[in-house]
């Protein structure tokens, strides 16, 4: 049988339609499959947190300079964030965590800063006696007017006159007058001031120079003849090219003010002045409050040693609360210098000594679970350079002692909060970290800290140390970062709602 040309072809078309329908509608082992579409995995809220704190620490400004910080959760263990956590740093006023925390722990929370009037009753007679004894037992808070309390209590014990002299104990302390590691330019500045077991006014005078139409006048407050006070301002009526300065005379060794400078009419310029022998400024003063309170005062105010056995005739007492509250908040570092001593005095015994206190500390942090031979503690307030811990080393101290119910909450509450009180009050003043973060602050030349506690969007707690060293402009741009990083840890939330950006 013959094939046209023309019938091959049409074979040839069949044969091809079909073998691509075989192709397109054959079994699934030879089907060619479409590309799937894979979906994102979710965001992981720890991994942004992370990432927005390293894009803060890759500002220039620590190019040169160190940071150090560690992130906890204390309700999982779990660690947030660590960066440079191990290195040894300056903890600057971070150290009052430790002392304020040590006080609570070994004197206890409802420990007493106590300061005492003693007569021997040997030598009374009638509404006379001799001397009369005034002992400061490192009481930090002691004011003008509790002096004048003590005084009122002593007249109504019915003494009209002292024929001898006041003498003044500040035994219970030793004679160290500052701390080791003090830098001797800060002699003259009031947040340096001499450390002593009665001190009185923040061992502190405020001078006001006060400029009129025609002259510039001085005033002392509280007023005292203990006291020199050299005038030597002058008014200007156009630029001021010389400005004024208050300050005590640091190599005469006397309470000598010099004023200097120039001033402007109808204004007003007030220092804070620290002074040399707290405990004799302590002793002038408690003679002016006895004079007020009707009291005669033959002798003059001496040093001494109140004898054993005597009468103690009148007291007053500081909670331990009002001091911690005072060491953390506003950062006072007499407060926590004094504390040290005394937790030395009555735990290791007398005279209080800043190494002694030191010692107390140490078995306090080592029953923490610290390693004390890890870091270096030397003063009580962190104005010492010889201080030296790191982040890691002051968030497992803030972990421990979230883990004392009896302890923890006299400490956290003495703790500044942010945009409320101390020395956070004007920072981080919005939600969600406003009235949430509690820490305290640390500055020196050249170091800002911030360490302390902060709850996320869904309550859950961090412990926080930041360490920021080694820079030598204003330590504004680091307290920044810091704000930063706390508002970013108070907007944290694990289920990646309300994320703060950096």
């Amino acid at each position: 049988m013959k094939f046209s040309e023309s019938m091959v072809t049409r074979n040839q078309i069949i044969l091809s339609a079909a073998l691509l329908a075989g192709t397109l509608f054959g079994c699934g082992t030879t089907r060619t499959a479409l590309p799937h579409r894979v979906s994102p995995s979710p965001p992981n809220p720890l991994k942004q947190l992370q990432n927005k704190i390293n894009a803060i620490l890759s500002d220039s400004i620590f190019i040169s300079s160190h940071a150090g910080i560690k992130i906890v959760s204390l309700d999982s263990g779990q660690v947030f964030y660590e960066h440079d956590n191990t290195s040894l740093m300056n903890p600057a006023s971070n150290i009052k965590l430790i002392t304020s925390a040590c006080a609570l722990a070994v004197l206890d929370t409802g420990y007493q800063f106590k300061t005492s009037v003693f007569v021997n009753e040997a030598t009374r007679k009638g509404d006379r006696v001799q001397n009369i004894y005034l002992k400061g037992y490192g009481d930090p808070n002691l004011s003008t007017s509790d002096l004048d309390s003590l005084a009122g209590t002593v007249y109504r014990t019915g003494i009209r006159t002292i024929a001898g002299n006041i003498i003044i104990d500040d035994s219970f302390f030793d004679d160290d007058y500052w701390g080791a590691g003090w830098s001797w330019d800060d002699e003259s500045d009031p947040d340096a001031p001499y450390i002593n077991a009665l001190s009185m006014n923040k061992n502190c005078i405020n001078v006001s120079a006060t400029a009129d139409a025609n002259s510039i006048s001085v005033s002392l407050e509280p007023e005292t003849e203990f006291v020199t006070v050299i005038n030597n301002a002058t008014i200007v009526l156009d630029s001021i090219r010389i400005p004024l300065k208050i300050r005590r005379l640091t190599m005469s060794n006397a309470n000598t003010v010099l004023i200097e400078g120039e001033m402007y009419r109808n204004s007003q310029i007030t220092r804070n002045v620290p002074l040399l022998r707290p405990e004799l400024y302590a002793g002038i003063l408690f003679r002016e409050s006895l004079r007020r309170a009707g009291i005669i005062i033959s002798g003059n105010v001496v040093n001494g040693v109140v004898p054993e056995g005597i009468r103690e005739i009148a007291w007053h007492f500081q909670p331990i609360q009002q001091v911690m509250e005072c060491m953390n908040k506003p950062s006072d570092n007499l407060c926590a210098e004094n504390t040290l001593k005394v937790i030395g005095a009555l735990k290791n015994g007398l005279p209080g000594s800043a190494k002694s206190g030191v010692f107390i500390e140490k078995i306090f942090l080592s029953a923490l679970g610290m390693d004390t031979t890890k870091f270096s503690i030397v003063d009580g307030s962190g104005t010492s350079r010889y201080n030296l811990l790191n982040a890691d080393q002051l968030v497992q101290f803030l972990s421990a002692m979230k883990k004392q119910p009896r302890l923890f909450p006299m400490f956290y509450n003495s703790l500044p909060i942010a945009g409320i009180d101390g020395t956070i009050a004007n920072r981080m003043t919005t939600s969600p970290v406003l009235n949430n973060l509690r820490a305290k602050t640390g500055t020196l030349l050249g170091a800002s800290c911030l360490s302390g506690y902060v709850r996320t969007r869904d309550g859950e707690m961090l412990a926080f140390a930041m360490m920021m060293q080694n820079f030598i402009t204003s330590s504004s741009d680091y307290r920044l970062a810091q704000d930063k990083i706390g508002s970013l840890l108070a907007g944290f939330s694990r289920t990646n709602i309300h994320q703060p950006g950096p």
